[in-house]
């Protein structure tokens, strides 16, 4: 109950309680006053009937002692007149013939009146003539009563609205300012900061108007340190100061991020001895200047829309992260870095292609040292060679062409091959699943292709709107055969984050299908980073039908997470990368991302979660929920037909 609706309720009870007291106090003396007005008229009107009755007694005149009677039976409370004369006995009884009252007999009852009857004896000098009755009833005057006590109930609750509306239009008009504040603290929780400035002339209110701008502006104070303070320790933890590449720390987070991901890598080590020469030669500054301008050439150009990521390992080490597998790609990327390399060497007059090693290893399935290994053996193989780069001769080459690979997508999005599987969503606090996060495996090669692997191919060759349609479409036909199930997450693709087209289909969609508690949608923060003004059109048509919103690798860039002020998802899911945290710094950065989703009322979800002691770190940190290999997937729509092969995980 609002406060609105609470003081309006203490009034109109006030003012129940005044009517229902004064009706009381009414009806009290007004019945008081009846039976004093009984007993009076019933005392003159004997009186006055017993003194007239005499001279018409002894003349025994019958018509006159009927208008006699006559006059005082016509009386309002006169109901009933007996005269009974004690020389013939006859009895005489004359009866009031007035018309019947509007008074209810409950309320009749309720006065508790009832008719009061005086006897005389009717004398002349000593000789007793009559022995006279007469009844006066109270009906009459109940009836008063009743008009008096309707008119004032009338009244009374006529008051009653008019202060009660007096009352709420002057509360609302006084209280204004409380509702600008109510909108400015939801607004303020969200990480929006705006002053309140309505204006009241209660100086209690205007106090509490100052208090909440001088503590709102504190409290954006504090949340736009958070971002600033996250830029700082990446700044101060995780980017080397000399070449402003990320360090090791950085890159080997980001390493594991995507390889936990199920995402096709591949590694190039660079080991730049020249620079070490120059030191000897030119001294720090020279080759520390060095060392920027290849970080720049490095992170600039067609090299930067090539590569995930740049990071300086040691004194003359670089590592290249590509998240890409197909060798001809691969190999195009290598020709622009040696390239960019030698153009460098060029401009310190430096002999091109010598004073540089690299090595060159690719995953589908190793962890992260093990890839780091293969890398550095290709890099000492280079070296051992001569040569200025070596790739292991042992990799598995695709033979297949870019056009046989799409061609493949193309069958698996039409012809239905690709089999469906849920990753479970649990809350921290009990047993029940928060929902279960769809991914899709192709079985190609007499293996299954992984998500990670699948969706490299899905937006190499920019098929993401037909793979997300293709999804939606069999978790629609999975919902309805199944319709007690947990809520589905899909996360969107980038291609259908930025398309017009593919917003107007799943809005089209949605309102077909009801699926407002059985679904749910997310974008990876590359995507909103990448194009924040889609994100924000596609959460809002998402929302407007009913459904929830989240944002998955929340943090992976350990960078500017800002953009959740923008978008306000309903969860956010920590990188995967966060699930194992190996040293003091990644503890930093968790706490601070979980604090700055918990200060704008965003959930956190913790991802990689393998081992009950995760989920126990994750819980502590305030996570609401957590996802991982702890709860294993499970196959989705296993009717369909998918060569066969049922995948082992």
């Amino acid at each position: 109950m609002t406060l609105h609706q609470r003081v309006l309720s203490f009034v109109i009870t006030a003012a129940v309680v005044i009517l229902l007291v004064t009706t009381a106090v009414v009806f009290h003396f007004g019945v008081e006053q009846i039976e004093r007005e009984q007993q009076q008229h019933s005392r003159l009107l004997s009186q006055s009937l017993a003194e007239a009755l005499p001279v018409v007694l002894e003349q025994g005149d019958t018509q006159r002692l009927n208008k006699l009677v006559s006059h005082f039976i016509t009386m309002p409370q006169v109901e009933k007149i007996i005269v009974k004369p004690m020389l013939s006995g006859d009895r005489q009884v004359w009866e009031s013939d007035s018309p019947s009252l509007d008074a209810p007999g409950w309320f009749t009852q309720l006065t508790g009146l009832t008719t009061r009857t005086r006897s005389v004896s009717v004398t002349n000098g000593w000789t007793q003539l009559a022995q006279l009755t007469i009844a006066i009833g109270p009906q009459r005057n109940i009836e008063t009563l009743w008009s008096r006590l309707l008119q004032l109930v009338l009244g009374l609750m006529a008051v009653s609205v008019l202060i009660s509306l007096g009352a709420s239009v002057m509360f609302l008009s006084v209280t204004a300012p409380l509702g600008e504040l109510r909108k400015r603290l939801k607004a303020l929780g969200h990480g929006d900061f705006h002053p309140a400035r309505a204006r009241t002339r209660v100086n209690d209110l205007a106090a509490l108007q100052s208090a909440f701008n001088l503590a709102g502006q504190q409290v954006a104070k504090v949340q736009q340190s958070q971002q600033e303070e996250l830029a700082r320790l990446r700044d101060k933890l995780m980017v080397d100061p000399v070449s402003r590449l990320p360090n090791r720390g950085y890159f080997q987070h980001q390493l594991q991020s995507y390889i936990k991901d199920g995402v096709g890598c591949t590694l190039v080590l660079i080991e730049v001895s020249w620079l070490s020469r120059l030191r000897a030669r030119y001294g720090y500054q020279y080759r520390d200047q060095c060392w920027r301008l290849l970080g720049e050439a490095l992170t600039q150009g067609e090299l930067a829309q090539s590569h995930q990521l740049v990071a300086r390992l040691s004194h003359n080490e670089i590592a290249i992260l590509l998240t890409i597998d197909e060798e001809s790609i691969v190999r195009r990327y290598l020709r622009q870095l040696l390239r960019a390399i030698n153009q460098e060497l060029e401009h310190i007059a430096l002999p091109v292609n010598q004073g540089f090693h690299l090595g060159l290893a690719q995953t589908r399935t190793d962890d992260t040292a093990s890839l780091m290994a293969k890398a550095d053996n290709a890099l000492q193989q280079a070296k051992r060679q001569g040569d200025v780069y070596f790739w292991p001769s042992d990799e598995q080459a695709d033979s297949r062409t870019r056009e046989q690979w799409r061609q493949i997508l193309l069958d698996a999005l039409n012809k239905n091959p690709l089999a469906l599987y849920a990753q479970p969503v649990r809350h921290r606090d009990n047993q029940h699943n928060w929902h279960q996060e769809v991914y899709a495996h192709l079985w190609v090669d007499e293996s299954w292709l992984a998500a990670g692997q699948l969706l490299n191919r899905i937006s190499m060759y920019a098929l993401g709107e037909e793979f997300d349609r293709h999804v939606l479409a069999r978790v629609d036909e999975y919902v309805k055969a199944n319709p007690v199930t947990d809520k589905l997450a899909v996360n969107l693709t980038l291609e259908s984050v930025k398309s017009q087209a593919f917003h107007d289909w799943l809005q089209n969609f949605l309102l077909k299908t009801y699926l407002a508690n059985k679904l749910t949608f997310e974008v990876a923060e590359r995507a909103v980073h990448q194009d924040l003004e889609a994100c924000q059109a596609l959460f809002q048509l998402i929302r407007d039908q009913g459904f929830e919103v989240g944002v998955d690798h929340f943090g992976r860039d350990m960078d500017n997470v800002e953009y959740i002020k923008n978008i306000d998802p309903d969860y956010v899911k920590l990188d995967i990368g966060f699930g194992q945290p190996s040293s003091d710094v990644d503890d930093v950065f968790i706490r601070m991302l979980v604090n700055i989703a918990a200060s704008r009322e965003i959930k956190v979800i913790a991802t990689g979660i393998e081992q009950s002691e995760q989920h126990q770190y994750f819980h502590q940190l305030g996570c609401q929920g957590y996802q991982g290999y702890i709860l294993p997937p499970i196959r989705l729509d296993s009717d369909h037909a998918h060569g066969g092969h049922e995948r082992r995980d």
